[in-house]
């Protein structure tokens, strides 16, 4: 039986692997067949924006090539519903062209209703 699986990321993707971890997982839910959504809140919403360096944090992980948080994103696109929501997004200045493509905007209503519709919910 399908469930239907969120996967919030509250963190920034500075110095922490919370984010660029979220989303492998919602796609092993996809996998195992289920639908995932992932949601990026609070300081996970600067994980959205396109173009950034992923050369944060400990200087020995980063030299190994670990692909940023934007290529995971792209690459699992067309399998996990990826939102962000808007009133973060607002609160720390990201306009919509700097938004990586394929990238839906919730309000917390919807991210409410999503919650509860959800059979589990995980928090990154």
């Amino acid at each position: 039986m399908s469930k239907k699986v969120t996967i919030i990321v509250t963190q920034p993707p500075y110095g922490k692997e919370d984010a660029f971890s979220a989303v492998p997982m919602a796609a092993s839910q996809v996998a195992a067949g289920n639908e995932a959504s992932l949601i990026f809140v609070s300081g996970g919403v600067h994980s959205i924006v396109k173009g950034q360096k992923s050369e944060y944090g400990d200087q020995a992980v980063w030299v190994k090539n670990v692909p940023s948080v934007e290529s995971e994103i792209i690459k699992n696109i067309d399998l996990v519903s990826f939102y962000a929501l808007d009133r973060d997004i607002a609160k720390r200045g990201i306009n919509d062209s700097e938004i990586i493509s394929g990238i839906k905007k919730l309000t917390l209503s919807q991210l409410t209703d999503m919650i509860l519709e959800s059979d589990v919910n995980m928090v990154f």
